[in-house]
């Protein structure tokens, strides 16, 4: 449905109207107190007199006296989302992509009651680039899987604490308004039910009948953030990757994909963090973490020696202890003001588990 513009009057000064009816007047007439003008029928302070160049930006006064936005903007709810200034009303229309190249987000509509919505791009677990197909134009992935890129995948969803006890076991989620999946890696579930214990874990790995070029990457969200969800990051971790990590940092047997690892991701206004230390519990997890040594904002190389994140600003952290599902944070490093998140996370065996943890001020206030 098409909406017009929002936009709130400016008043300056308490208006005055005087009562209307009293002996000898029409029933028309208004009787204005000290002060006061009519105008238009109505009563006005009379020095109170707003111009131009009191409207806000985009703002204009009207025939009425009052500020009103320039012109009347009305978006197109299939390709736009409508976002309206809470100053001063003016709409603008933020176009959603899809079909015409890869630079705008999919389109991503607010979902049904009881529902969650999901929106966003697969990145990939080593580069942190978007993950799309050479010449990508937008069109949504064949029902056949292709040999690589975002269509050879398979995004699934889950109840993220069932999938922490067993992601063998756990039971899918279906999207109700479906799941769309584009050339350009972008992704959209529509109405999904939510998850039970409040967390909705997003999934990835080979679609069915591809290559097995990938490990399961998960990462989670919460309910209340998903209404909807946009722009939201889902990561795929190639074999390859893995074993790169699994080999620079001395591994012996089992990669860090096979006996699970969490991948904390710090960041700052979007930017990686680095010198902080992966906290567990309250405390170090020595034993366990593990960070890169990359001059820039890949995952390549693991650096053993290391006790703090390098430049990528992301600590590796394994579970030889058992904490299962526990809180993860980071000390060190700190923005002014501001602290590193704690969150639930679990190391998962046969999992790459991703959880970008950005600087904020109290839970859920962001940094500055």
């Amino acid at each position: 449905m098409y909406q017009l513009s929002k936009w709130m009057p400016i008043v300056t000064s308490t208006l005055v109207v005087a009562a209307v009816g009293a002996t000898g007047l029409g029933c028309d007439a208004v009787n204005c107190g000290d002060g006061t003008i009519e105008r238009d029928g109505t009563c006005v302070p009379a020095n109170d007199q707003v111009d131009d160049a009191q409207c806000g930006p985009g703002t204009v006064l009207g025939a009425g006296g009052r500020c009103e936005p320039e012109e009347v903007v009305v978006c197109d709810p299939d390709t736009t989302d409508e976002v309206v200034d809470p100053e001063t009303g003016v709409v603008t229309c933020v176009g959603r992509g899809e079909g015409g190249g890869c630079a705008d987000p999919i389109t991503c509509p607010a979902p049904s009651a009881n529902r969650i919505t999901i929106c966003g791009q697969l990145y990939d677990s080593q580069t942190d680039l978007p993950i799309a197909a050479p010449g990508a134009t937008g069109a949504a992935c064949p029902g056949t899987p292709t040999a690589d890129g975002p269509c050879s995948l398979r995004i699934q969803f889950f109840d993220a604490l069932e999938f922490a006890m067993n992601p063998a076991t756990a039971t899918p989620r279906l999207p109700a308004g479906g799941l769309t999946v584009d050339d350009c890696g972008r992704y959209r579930a529509v109405d999904l039910p939510q998850a039970g214990f409040g967390f909705m874990g997003v999934a990835v790995d080979d679609a069915v009948g591809a290559t097995d070029r990938y490990r399961q990457t998960g990462v989670a969200l919460a309910n209340e953030a998903a209404l909807p969800a946009r722009g939201f990051r889902a990561y795929a971790t190639r074999i390859t990757t893995d074993m790169a990590w699994s080999t620079t940092a001395g591994l012996t047997g089992a990669t860090f994909a096979t006996r699970g690892v969490l991948a904390a991701i710090f960041t700052y206004r979007g930017a990686p963090v680095s010198g902080v230390t992966l906290t567990r519990g309250g405390g170090t997890a020595t034993a366990d973490d593990y960070y890169f040594s990359d001059t820039d904002a890949q995952r390549t190389t693991v650096d053993a020696a290391r006790n703090v994140t390098g430049n990528n600003g992301t600590a590796l952290v394994v579970d030889t202890v058992n904490a299962g599902v526990t809180d993860h944070a980071g000390m060190g490093a700190e923005p002014a003001g501001c602290q590193w998140p704690s969150s639930l996370a679990a190391a998962i065996p046969n999992v790459v588990f991703m959880q970008v943890k950005a600087a904020e001020m109290s839970v859920g206030v962001a940094c500055p």
